[in-house]
């Protein structure tokens, strides 16, 4: 079995949660996963990033930081709470016999680049004559 985890850093405000599962339930629909879940990495956020692998059957979980770069969630907290050593790029290791894949942040991402220009064009008011 394989899983995802795509992972926010969490906010006190319900939207930030329901933008995160709307995205998961795309994913889920597709069907490329076996099991897709939300989990947070700020401090104080449910469920956490080792409570959510812990409960997931999939031997194969890979973890998706839903950030545009590199910061402190990606660069220290989440490898020390996994247990892992910190490297620029994908980061692999083993939990519980479960095989974890620690992605790189989606910000440079080229698609993201017409995620920034498709608000633009949803604000429509900008004309593109």
């Amino acid at each position: 079995m394989k899983g995802l985890v795509v992972v926010g850093h969490g906010s006190k405000l319900p939207y930030y949660r329901e933008v995160m599962e709307y995205h998961v339930k795309r994913i889920r629909q597709m069907e490329i996963f076996d099991e897709v879940e939300v989990a947070f990495a700020a401090h104080g956020r449910k469920p956490t990033v080792d409570e959510v692998i812990r409960t997931m059957k999939s031997s194969e979980i890979y973890l998706v930081p839903l950030f545009m770069a590199y910061g402190i969630h990606t660069t220290e907290e989440l490898p020390e709470m996994l247990g892992f050593e910190f490297k620029e790029g994908v980061i692999k290791g083993e939990i519980n016999e479960k095989r974890i894949i620690l992605c790189e942040p989606v910000g440079k991402d080229d698609l993201i680049t017409f995620a920034i220009l498709n608000r633009v064009f949803a604000a429509k008011s900008f004309n593109v004559e």
